[in-house]
């Protein structure tokens, strides 16, 4: 939106909702690839299909950008709600070389780094946020034992 209004497009530090305070701060509808490519599923199958997949605030499923120090890194599409442990250890394969997982980073540059201690934290908005992160652009960073937190800070500040 930022470059229509002939601005630089950067991630925003806080994010806004669209919908309140869009493209020359009036109220926009803005969706991605990701929600559009949705829309036929909903179509054909019904909303309630739809809604059966999910959290109680957060329906359908998600596709993450499954990256860092992981075994099987790529495109993945999980259902709403899945832990984090089940991302990282039974989609990715878990941490190479039999390494210990430290964090991983959600939501892409606006987003947080969470602990190996909130590796069960289901995914999905709400509980995301609670930890300090965001779903973001779907992003997800993993973090092995020797990666370097003050490095990471440095590098999205």
């Amino acid at each position: 939106m930022a470059s229509l209004e002939g601005k630089v497009g950067e991630p925003r530090a806080k994010y806004v909702h669209t919908i309140e305070k869009g493209l020359w701060d009036q109220p926009t509808n803005l969706n991605n690839v990701e929600t559009w490519a949705n829309v036929p599923l909903i179509i054909n199958n019904g909303a309630d299909w739809y809604t059966k997949v999910g959290t109680a605030n957060s329906k359908g499923t998600k596709i993450f950008s499954l990256v860092g120090k992981i075994n099987n890194t790529g495109l993945v599409e999980v259902p709403m709600g899945i832990t984090l442990r089940e991302i990282i250890y039974d989609i990715g394969g878990g941490i190479p070389k039999g390494k210990k997982f430290k964090a991983v980073q959600t939501g892409g540059p606006s987003g947080g780094v969470i602990p190996e201690s909130l590796l069960d934290l289901k995914v999905d908005f709400d509980e995301l946020t609670k930890a300090g992160s965001m779903m973001g652009s779907g992003g997800m960073i993993v973090m092995d034992e020797n990666t370097c937190m003050v490095d990471i800070a440095k590098y999205f500040l």
